[in-house]
């Protein structure tokens, strides 16, 4: 603990840094669409419940994309703080401070010399600055990777049952926190333990041990999915336990992002980036050559990694994101390449991307954002929220958090539209359009600049307006 302390001390600046990146992104960024703003509709809809056992909802209808942790994160914000966009990502920029002192930890627990620059190296991370202020559920889960392979690495060194304990628990709460592709993330180094670990435990022990551990992450699980499904249909329970999981591999579910074997190679050189730009990088990485599989770090970071790099490359459905809990492995092999460069030199890129963040937020709030903010819809149908309205097209919970509506909002095709305005006098529908002449036969309210076209909020077209 005092080692801890002493850290923790020495590495003060962490949190300052996350609040400059926090700071920036509240004050300069929007909510992203599509995935910031359907999941705070999420959490929006559950503080609506008041019922966080409850199935999840989004636009008020059955959501089974995703497991609750996150949303109870972001809903124990709310309770203290109020409901907002700042307190909503606090418990993300919580999760990134954990990403970094943990990647420490478990870099320092493989070799102590590899503490003193591990957090530098994860916080100037490329990846890091870009997701670390995002309202995703990435960093989290990572924490809780982290976590987990943590405590296997104290159980492979001290054998006491209680680091497995432990471990089923993160584990567990890594499912609860994105599903089962939490177990993907640990599982190679389960299986190659006597690869990275010879010497230090019985295979008897040692698998018998991690087998215990994987049974008992599925307690805290089954304490929140088996009171869903018994609340749920059938169909809810089929898509929230088996197609979320097994149609993403395969790349069948509607939603999974199926993209080509090779499309995670081009991102290798990302979860680098910007210590690959460093002549010293090279430098140091040809001086190691022979014998760096004598050494541990190499050894666990390789069982770790690149067989969950192949894994997800064969699966069907990519996202760049998906590679984030593998950040921590990437920054411990450039902690090890980098294990002689100065403190100094590792710092200042840090204050380098951190500066870049702050200026290229503050550029992009005046050019790019724009459209992208979806606020001035939002202030528009939170003025108007007594009326019904509808969406074109898919419609995500885009607005229902920012607009804090109560009631759902109807998503249509283009040629639907007609119909629902005469079924519902009064109603508005918001459509996404390049040419005026697109939406010419409705009466225009507002519009703005929306993801390289334009938004619309409009209305039937008055009798007698000539229109």
């Amino acid at each position: 603990m005092p080692d801890l302390k002493a850290f923790m001390a020495r590495h003060a600046f962490v949190p300052a840094l996350l609040f400059t990146l926090y700071a920036a992104a509240v004050f300069f960024r929007p909510l992203l669409p599509v995935d910031e703003t359907r999941y705070l509709s999420v959490a929006w809809e559950m503080f609506l419940r008041g019922d966080w056992g409850a199935s999840l909802t989004v636009n008020f209808e059955p959501y089974h994309h995703k497991p609750p942790l996150l949303f109870w994160l972001i809903n124990i914000s709310w309770s203290i703080f109020g409901v907002s966009r700042w307190a909503a990502a606090i418990p993300p920029v919580l999760s990134s401070l954990g990403c970094v002192y943990l990647t420490a930890a478990l870099a320092g627990k493989l070799d102590p010399e590899l503490r003193k620059n591990a957090p530098y190296i994860m916080a100037g991370s490329l990846p890091f600055i870009i997701y670390g202020t995002l309202i995703m559920f990435d960093l989290t889960l990572t924490v809780f990777v982290l976590f987990t392979l943590l405590c296997l690495l104290e159980y492979a060194e001290k054998g006491k049952f209680k680091y497995i304990i432990l471990a089923g628990f993160f584990l567990g709460a890594g499912v609860l926190t994105k599903g089962p592709v939490a177990y993907l993330y640990v599982i190679f180094p389960v299986l190659a333990g006597p690869l990275w670990a010879a010497g230090i435990i019985s295979r008897k022990k040692w698998y018998g041990g991690c087998a215990l551990a994987f049974l008992l992450s599925v307690l805290p699980v089954l304490l929140w999915l088996v009171p869903v499904l018994q609340d749920s249909s059938r169909e809810f329970g089929f898509w929230l336990v088996w197609e979320q999981t097994a149609g993403r591999i395969s790349g069948s579910y509607g939603e999974a992002h199926t993209r080509p074997f090779y499309f995670y190679l081009p991102l290798i050189p990302l979860m680098f980036a910007p210590w690959i730009f460093i002549p010293r990088f090279w430098k140091e990485l040809r001086a190691l050559k022979a014998g760096v599989l004598r050494k541990k770090e190499f050894r666990f970071v390789l069982c770790w990694a690149v067989p969950v790099f192949v894994a997800f490359s064969f699966i069907g459905g990519k996202q760049p994101h998906y590679l984030v809990p593998l950040l921590p492995a990437a920054v411990i092999l450039i902690a090890a390449i980098l294990k002689d460069a100065p403190v100094a030199t590792i710092r200042n890129v840090m204050l380098i991307m951190v500066f870049v963040f702050v200026a290229g937020h503050a550029a992009a709030a005046r050019t790019y954002f724009p459209s992208y903010d979806l606020r001035p819809f939002a202030a528009y149908v939170q003025n108007h929220d007594d009326i019904p309205w509808a969406f074109v097209r898919n419609y995500q919970g885009e607005i229902t958090f920012l607009a804090r509506l109560r009631a759902p909002v109807a998503s249509l095709e283009r040629n639907q539209v007609n119909d629902w305005l005469a079924g519902h006098p009064g109603g508005m529908v918001m459509i996404r359009y390049k040419n005026a002449e697109e939406v010419s036969v409705y009466k225009m309210h507002f519009s703005a600049p929306y993801r390289s076209k334009r938004m619309g909020i409009f209305s039937a077209a008055e009798p007698g307006s000539g229109i």
